[in-house]
C-alpha cells in the first residue's frame, strides 16, 4: 500500500511515534509518505524522510507557560489555516494517490480524505481536547465546547481511531467507542530490544560508577526555563554528570556555563534518546505523551514537569504517577527543584514501578497492533 502520514508538528512526540510505525510498515513492503510542519517536519527530515510541508498551527507561550487566552485570541486565523491545509493536503493526495491516510492529531486531513474518497485513520492520545480549566473567560469555555464537538464529528467520519496507549488511559466519547482501538505505545524499540544500562554506558564511554542525570525537553522551546534553572543549580546537584538535550528548536549555545563547569554536557539532538534515558540514573523531562511511554517502557525513575496550562500534559502526568516512578513539582523555582532532584537521586532504591500496570503495558505492542489494523483496511471499510 501507499500510505500518507500527516503529523502534528508541535514538538517531536507525534513525528517520533509515527516514524517508529513507518519503519515497520516499510519493512513489510508499504510505501510511506509524510507531511508535517514545524519541529515535526525537522524531525522527519533528520530521519531521512522528505516530508511535504503543511501550514503551521502553533500555541502562544511566554517563559515556558502556555497562554490559553492569547492562543485563543489568535485562533481567528484557524479557519483560514484549516482551509489552506486542506488545499495543500488535496494537492499532495492527488499527486501520490495513497491507499490510506493516517493522521496523527491533525483534523483537516480526515475532511480532505472524505472529499477525495480515501480511507483515513487517526492516531491520537486525546479525544476530549480540554484547555479551558485554567481560565475564567466564558468565551474560551464556549470555544472549547465548539472545538470538542467539531473534533468528535471529524473523528466520526474516519475509518478507525488508534490510541497509542493501554485501555482506559484516556476518555473515549460515546459516539466514538465503536471505531476506537487501544493499540499500545508506538515505541522505536520494545523494552527487551534495548541494551542494558551497563552496556549503554560502555557504548558512550561513561563510567558505570558515575551518577548521571538526563534532562530532555522534547522538540519545542517550552523547556528553556527548565534548562536554564538546571544549569544555574548544576554544581549543587548530587550527580557526577548532567546530560541535557535541548531539542531541535533550541541552540545549545544560548545556555552559558562557566568554563569551570565540567559536570554539564549540553547537546541538541540524538537519534537514540531512549538509550540515554536508560543509561541515566534519573531523567527530568516535560510531560509529553511519547516521552511518558518511553520512560514507562524502561521503568526509568523520572521528574516530570508539565508545561503550565497545558491540559494534555497535566493528564499525562496524572497517568504517569500511577506507575509510581514519577515525581513532580508545581514550581520551577531553582531551590525547590534542586531539593527535589537531590532527594530523588538519593532515594532511587525506593522507587519501583507498579508491577500490575507495567504487566498490562507490556501486553500491548503498538507497532504490531497498528500494522494489523492497517493491513486489515479492506475489512474495516
Amino acid at each position: 500500500m501507499k500510505i500518507l502520514i500527516t503529523t502534528c508538528g508541535v514538538g517531536i512526540g507525534h513525528s517520533s511515534r509515527d516514524v517508529a510505525l513507518a519503519k515497520l510498515l516499510e519493512k513489510k513492503g508499504h510505501k510511506i509518505y509524510f507531511a508535517s510542519y514545524g519541529t515535526g517536519l525537522h524531525y522527519l527530515q533528520k530521519n531521512n524522510y522528505k516530508p511535504y510541508n503543511l501550514p503551521p498551527m502553533n500555541f502562544h507561550h511566554e517563559d515556558g507557560v502556555l497562554d490559553i487566552e492569547k492562543s485563543v485570541k489568535k485562533s481567528k486565523d484557524i479557519p483560514f489555516t484549516f482551509i489552506k491545509s486542506m488545499y495543500r493536503e488535496s494537492r499532495i493526495i492527488k499527486k501520490i494517490k495513497p491507499d490510506l491516510i493516517i493522521t496523527d492529531s491533525l483534523y483537516s486531513p480526515p475532511i480532505t480524505a472524505k472529499f477525495l474518497n480515501v480511507p483515513c485513520y487517526i492516531i491520537t492520545n486525546d479525544l476530549t481536547f480540554g484547555f479551558s480549566q485554567n481560565t475564567n473567560m466564558t468565551s474560551i469555555k464556549y470555544f472549547e465546547k465548539s472545538i470538542r464537538k467539531f473534533i468528535i464529528e471529524i473523528s466520526k467520519s474516519t475509518n478507525k481511531i488508534l490510541i497509542p496507549d493501554i485501555p482506559e488511559s484516556i476518555t473515549i466519547p460515546k459516539e466514538l467507542e465503536d471505531k476506537t482501538e487501544f493499540i499500545g505505545p508506538l515505541l522505536h524499540k520494545n523494552p527487551q530490544e534495548i541494551d542494558t544500562k551497563e552496556n549503554l554506558r560502555r557504548k558512550y564511554g561513561l563510567d558505570n560508577n558515575e551518577k548521571i542525570l538526563l534532562v530532555t525537553i522534547g522538540g519545542s522551546d517550552f523547556g528553556k526555563e527548565l534548562i536554564t534553572n538546571i544549569c544555574a543549580v548544576s554544581e549543587e546537584i548530587e550527580v557526577d554528570k548532567i546530560f541535557i538535550f535541548t531539542g531541535l528548536e533550541l541552540n545549545p549555545d544560548i545556555f552559558k556555563l562557566p568554563s569551570s563547569n565540567k559536570k554539564v554536557i549540553i547537546k541538541q539532538f540524538t537519534y537514540n534518546l531512549i538509550e540515554w534515558m536508560k543509561l541515566s540514573d534519573l531523567t527530568i523531562t516535560l510531560a509529553g505523551h511519547t516521552t511518558s511511554m518511553e520512560l514507562i517502557s524502561i521503568k526509568k525513575p523520572n521528574i516530570m514537569i508539565p508545561i503550565k496550562n497545558h491540559i494534555e500534559q497535566e493528564r499525562n502526568l496524572k497517568k504517569m504517577r500511577q506507575y509510581n516512578i514519577t515525581k513532580t513539582i508545581e514550581t520551577q523555582q531553582k531551590q525547590q527543584l534542586l531539593e527535589l532532584i537531590n532527594n530523588t537521586i538519593n532515594n532511587l532504591d525506593k522507587i519501583e514501578i507498579n508491577p500490575q500496570l507495567y504487566d498490562t503495558f507490556l501486553k500491548y505492542n503498538g507497532r504490531e497492533n497498528a500494522l494489523k489494523v492497517i493491513e486489515n483496511l479492506n475489512n474495516i471499510k
